[in-house]
């Protein structure tokens, strides 16, 4: 006779774990991206699956270890003791592989450096040098992704990033980034613009002149982030007024444009008065495109950097590349006022 007795159901937070064999690696990424994000939803979207997909991924790696590695909370989650343990023995283990996985692909490929950083800076500073740096190393491709979102290295395979940003922002708070110079901010002009207002029987000597012209203004690229272009703030006609102890003036009107490239362009084109920074229109002021009708810079308290990815670092062509910018950019360097 059979006994058709139910089986005992698992103790609560166990399951009847699967005769002991090596466990499928298959869904490791899903468990992983799910205890690093906290939340099956943020992890789907982080490696383009389905919410219910990666669902499933996390139930069948549960089946296979044989014990609960989240414990649901509505929307959220949260790793149990046993999740922690895997967790803590998987990300070293996966970032292994991903460095082996890398080094293999640029030893069959050529060397490239992908570099992301703000669009104005890469419109500027960056395209009109890069010629210089491709002279040198001819073998060596560079990609440029011009985006003012603060990109995640790790996440996104970038391996420089040359940001704007407040010292102890959250975008620069790691050992991997090193401050290169501060910008300073003034206004700037057209000579012609100068010309005209000399014409009409004006001039541009004090800020409180400004108040006779259009000034030109940076709303920020929409969609972008707070945390992105909080630097904004302080290269601002605001933060200018604010350093040189002069109270804002009211101008004949303004013109407000997406990005600092942009705002530029207006000044060369005659059509205002910007709030110049020196580090992207040095060579402006060199060729006598753009001038400084009310004097000197002033420090804005925000500084360039250099933000290296983790696995990157040691390869010889992204070696070049730094030793290179760290070449270009330390003649931007201004002695603080």
């Amino acid at each position: 006779m059979h006994d058709e007795s139910p089986s005992p159901k698992p103790a609560p937070g166990r399951q009847r774990p699967r005769p002991a064999r090596r466990i499928d690696t298959g869904f490791l990424r899903a468990f992983e991206a799910a205890a690093r994000l906290g939340g099956f939803t943020a992890a789907a979207r982080d490696l383009s699956l389905t919410q219910s997909a990666l669902s499933r991924q996390i139930q069948s790696i549960e089946r296979e270890v044989g014990v609960a590695l989240f414990e649901r909370d509505g929307p959220r989650v949260r790793l149990t003791t046993a999740g922690e343990r895997l967790a803590a023995a998987l990300r070293p283990a996966l970032a292994s592989v991903d460095a082996t996985v890398e080094q293999l692909r640029q030893s069959s490929q050529r060397p490239r450096v992908r570099i992301t950083t703000f669009a104005s800076f890469a419109s500027l500073w960056l395209m009109p040098r890069l010629p210089l740096f491709q002279a040198e190393y001819p073998e060596v491709d560079i990609a440029v992704e011009a985006s003012d979102q603060i990109m995640d290295l790790e996440a996104t395979g970038q391996d420089v990033a040359l940001r704007l940003a407040r010292p102890g922002h959250v975008a620069v708070r790691t050992e991997l980034a090193q401050a290169l110079f501060e910008e300073r901010i003034a206004p700037v002009c057209s000579p012609r613009l100068l010309a005209d207002m000399q014409r009409r029987g004006t001039a541009l000597r004090t800020p409180a002149d400004l108040a006779r012209t259009t000034l030109i203004g940076e709303v920020g690229p929409g969609g972008s982030s707070a945390a992105s272009l909080a630097y904004l703030d302080d290269l601002s006609w605001e933060a200018w007024f604010r350093r040189v102890g002069h109270r804002e003036v009211v101008p004949l009107s303004w013109l407000h444009l997406n990005f600092t490239h942009q705002t530029v362009q207006a000044a060369q084109a005659g059509m205002g008065v910007a709030m110049g920074q020196l580090g992207l229109i040095r060579p402006l002021l060199a060729d006598g495109s753009l001038v400084l009708p009310l004097g000197e810079p002033q420090p804005a308290g925000v500084f360039y950097y250099m933000v290296l990815r983790e696995q990157a670092r040691e390869r010889p062509e992204v070696g070049a590349l730094v030793d290179w910018l760290r070449a270009q950019l330390v003649q931007e360097r201004v002695p603080r006022a």
